[in-house]
């Protein structure tokens, strides 16, 4: 009975050859986007006006605005989100955490918004996200 190999040495080759190749891509990925989030900054407006800017790229914090102690904010892994609030829908908290260029969050009651820009001044992200 003549037994047919399942893998031919050629057959190794390759797929060594194209899980090296799937190692260098995940490896050159994870380097680009440990970048990603370098230059982009939150800017908080109080009735239209720009009252701050948080830089995103530091470290996890929880703070409240001067002007407003009833709103706090929460930073965390490159995002923001407001985590407390006295309007009374809550829907800047269900809103969560952004951290794309262009994402935007808003305490209507309160007159507050967070955008999330490049520290550059560039649009920098996606035209459009489709989720």
């Amino acid at each position: 009975m003549n037994m047919r190999k399942l893998f031919g040495r050629r057959d190794l080759l390759l797929f060594a050859v194209l899980i090296i190749i799937a190692i260098i891509i995940a490896i050159i990925y994870y380097m680009i986007a440990g970048h990603a989030y370098d230059g982009v900054v939150c800017e908080i407006s109080v009735d239209g006006k720009v009252v701050q800017t948080v830089d995103l790229s530091e470290p996890d914090c929880e703070f409240t605005l001067p002007q407003n102690k009833n709103i706090r904010f929460s930073v965390k892994n490159h995002a923001i989100a407001f985590i407390a609030s006295d309007c009374p829908d809550k829907i800047c908290i269900r809103t969560g955490y952004i951290n794309q260029v262009g994402q935007t969050a808003a305490c209507l009651p309160n007159r507050v918004i967070i955008r999330i820009a490049a520290a550059n001044g560039e649009s920098g992200g996606a035209d459009i996200v489709v989720r």
